[in-house]
């Protein structure tokens, strides 16, 4: 009897001492850099804007100046289309676009006024010129109107080559912003299509971070308001929010919200992160 007894209060104290050592064991784990778990959600990366690139009209492709996962920097030239012919089409309407016309026209007109002032002084001294001055009278008028339709003329022609200008400037792609050619979908001596893609970049700074929070505690966030992000939960950097989605998910009780992260490091887009919850969206959650 003393011995089942004694066998008896041993389990009891060994079992005791087990669950002590499991919960001071439980205590004893620390969450990483100091951080409830309760405290962090996980998100990923998006770029913050990815775009594909066309030429404006048909043409063959005569140079490609970059290469797939090249940084550019906006305005950096991606591709020139063969623009020779326009390029000489060019050189002729410039050299049309001068003023030689108009000045012929005001020579012109010069001399109309000397003939007609000197018919208008004949007449002034009872000379009987009267159908001289008409005539003389009437070519003035027309030399000084084709003056006028010269300098239209003129401008005429400038707007012609500015927009042959344009069109040759247009034979060359250039970047919309600062990013990473992501993809290139044309090579030299390609005949595009001005409905087809041609480049496509990527921009990733800065990153977009996304994530899903409680509905009802994102009532507590705001535009602008800061909060940390970090890859491995040991390096934490700020972020602000940018963008509070106008409709929750019923379901799942889950609202999605998207951070701006400066990301001058170039580092690329599609990377799971960890969000540090603020202590305001927790004690939402509690419902303190």
């Amino acid at each position: 009897m003393n011995r089942n007894l004694l066998r008896w209060v041993s389990f009891a104290v060994t079992a005791a001492i087990g669950i002590g050592c499991v919960r001071f064991s439980k205590a004893q784990v620390a969450p990483p850099n100091g951080i409830p778990d309760k405290n962090i959600k996980q998100g990923f990366t998006l770029p913050d804007k990815e775009y594909k690139v066309s030429f404006q009209g048909m043409g063959i492709i005569r140079e490609v100046k970059v290469k797939e996962g090249d940084v550019i920097k906006k305005g950096d030239v991606l591709m020139v289309q063969d623009d020779r012919e326009e390029q000489a089409e060019l050189k002729l309407l410039e050299l049309d676009c001068n003023d030689l016309p108009i000045k012929g026209a005001e020579f012109k007109a010069k001399a109309a006024q000397v003939d007609f002032d000197y018919k208008d002084k004949m007449m002034k001294d009872g000379a009987k010129v009267e159908l001289e001055w008409t005539q003389k009278k009437a070519e003035w008028d027309i030399a000084k109107v084709q003056v006028e339709q010269a300098a239209k003329e003129l401008e005429q022609k400038k707007a012609k080559r500015d927009k042959q200008l344009q069109h040759v400037q247009n034979m060359t792609l250039t970047a919309q912003s600062d990013g990473v050619v992501k993809e290139i979908l044309n090579e030299v001596g390609s005949n595009v299509d001005p409905t087809k893609p041609v480049v496509t970049v990527v921009s990733n700074n800065p990153l977009t971070v996304e994530v899903q929070v409680p509905a009802l505690a994102s009532l507590q966030l705001k535009k602008d308001e800061k909060m940390r992000v970090s890859y491995d939960k040991k390096n934490w950097r700020e972020a602000s929010v940018s963008y509070l989605s106008p409709q929750a998910d019923a379901a799942s009780g889950m609202r999605t919200i998207r951070l701006e992260l400066a990301n001058p490091n170039g580092e690329p887009s599609g990377l799971q992160v960890f969000v540090e919850l603020p202590e305001k969206l927790l004690a939402a959650v509690d419902g303190k």
